[in-house]
Parts: structure tokens; C-alpha cells; sequence
């Protein structure tokens, strides 16, 4: 069977998606294949991290991590064709999914939590950091199109439970989240958990989003300004 190919574009975005400390870990330059597998970071040499990464550390990083997430949404938001958007948000998706199943597995095994000490072993940060940074991509990426996406999502059984399970998870880890992210999933968790939202809950990027029942026909001149995305009243939301 042929090997999948990518578009530059798209090798980008997988990029994106599967790299935090590539270049601690001699990666950078290799292949996609050579970002994922646990068993290539074992054939690397050897690095103390904890003399490079700690908690405050990699919470600057991860702030970084983060500005790049906006400008790949600003990206998409920029392609018109909808095959082509549908494409890269299904690579986009599809390897969210395979991440948090993969290294959320790691995590789990080694106990790796909140309240625990910051991982010393390179994979186990690693996975930590590809964790909590793809949790937050798949809220920038559900939020802003939430309809392509739950088309996309529709054939993955388990995903609700799978990504509320991670955004659970990452919303713990108060010492190395900022606000924005903190916000972010609070807001994803009311959009893919009905139950969970409040009464003033919008998501102006649905294509079913509902309209408001005012009469405007009372206030003719007055036009609103479009929500930039999703709105939460009160700010602040207790899950």
C-alpha cells in the first residue's frame, strides 16, 4: 500500500500538532514518523531536562504554544473552498484524537497529574506537553467550527467522553495554563456538553445558531457588531 502523502501545508499543521521540544530532542529535522513514536525518542541521546524544562519553564513555552494555535485558526478561517478546509481540519482532528489517546495513555500510566511532581523522564514531559497543548488546539478548533467539526468528529464513537475526560484533565493544571486557555476550556465544555451550558451560552460560529426573538424591526438603525466567538456570561464559570 502507497505511504500517505502530505501538501506542504499540511505537513505544517502535523508539525504543529506533534512537536514541543523537538528541538531538545534532535528532532526538528526528521520526518513525520520521527515526531510520533516513542520508540525514536529513545534512540536519541540522552538529555537532563530538568536542568531545561521545569513547571515556570514550560508554562512560557506553552503561552507560545498557544499564539501558534491562533494563527493556525486564522489560517483556516482564511481558506474559502470547503473541501480544502474540511481536509486539513479532519488531518487536524484525526491527529488531536490519536494524540490524546496515545500520550493520555502515558500519562495515566506513570500517574502523571496536577498535583504530581513535573515529569523528570524527557518522554513523560513531552507528553505532557503534547497533551495539554492539543486539548487546548481541538477547544480553538471545535469553537470556531464547531459544524465542520462534529461532522468530522460524527464517525469517532467515544470523542465527547474522550476529549471532556482531557480538558478535565488539563484544566487542573492551574500553575502552567493562562487565563485565556483556563476560559477556553470552560467554553468547550459547555460546547460539547449541552448539559453544561448556561443560559447565556453562544457560539456565534454555528451555522444553527439560534437568533435573537427581539422585534428589530423597533430598532432599524441600530446594528450590533458581530461577535469575534464564543461568549460566556458571567465571565468566570464554576464546572
Amino acid at each position: 500500500m502507497p505511504s500517505k502523502t502530505y501538501s506542504s501545508v499540511e505537513c505544517l499543521l502535523i508539525l504543529l500538532l506533534t512537536s514541543t521540544f523537538a528541538g531538545f530532542f534532535g528532532m526538528g529535522k526528521g520526518t513525520f514518523s520521527t515526531l510520533v513514536g516513542a520508540k525514536d525518542v529513545e534512540k536519541v541521546p540522552e538529555l537532563d531536562l530538568t536542568k531545561i524544562i521545569n513547571e515556570n519553564v514550560y508554562s512560557k513555552i506553552f503561552v507560545r504554544k498557544r499564539e501558534e494555535h491562533k494563527l493556525l485558526v486564522n489560517h483556516l478561517q482564511s481558506i474559502d473552498d470547503y473541501g480544502k478546509r474540511y481536509k486539513m481540519m479532519k488531518i487536524g482532528l484525526d491527529e488531536v484524537i490519536r494524540i490524546i489517546r496515545e500520550e493520555g495513555g502515558k500519562l495515566r500510566g506513570n500517574k502523571i497529574t496536577a498535583e504530581s511532581e513535573f515529569p523528570k523522564l524527557q518522554e513523560l514531559i513531552n507528553a505532557l506537553a503534547l497533551f495539554l497543548e492539543n486539548t487546548c488546539l481541538f477547544g480553538e478548533m471545535v469553537l470556531h467550527f464547531p459544524d465542520m467539526s462534529y461532522r468530522i468528529l460524527k464517525g469517532v464513537s467515544d470523542w465527547r467522553t474522550l476529549m471532556t475526560d482531557a480538558l478535565n484533565y488539563t484544566k487542573a493544571f492551574v500553575q502552567i495554563l493562562d487565563e485565556k486557555s483556563i476560559e477556553l476550556l470552560s467554553l468547550l465544555n459547555q460546547e460539547i456538553n449541552e448539559d453544561q451550558r448556561t443560559p447565556e451560552y453562544v457560539n456565534p460560529y454555528r451555522e444553527t445558531a439560534p437568533q435573537s426573538t427581539e422585534k428589530q424591526k423597533d430598532k432599524p438603525k441600530k446594528k450590533s457588531k458581530p461577535k469575534k466567538g464564543p461568549s460566556l456570561s458571567p465571565t468566570k464559570t464554576e464546572l
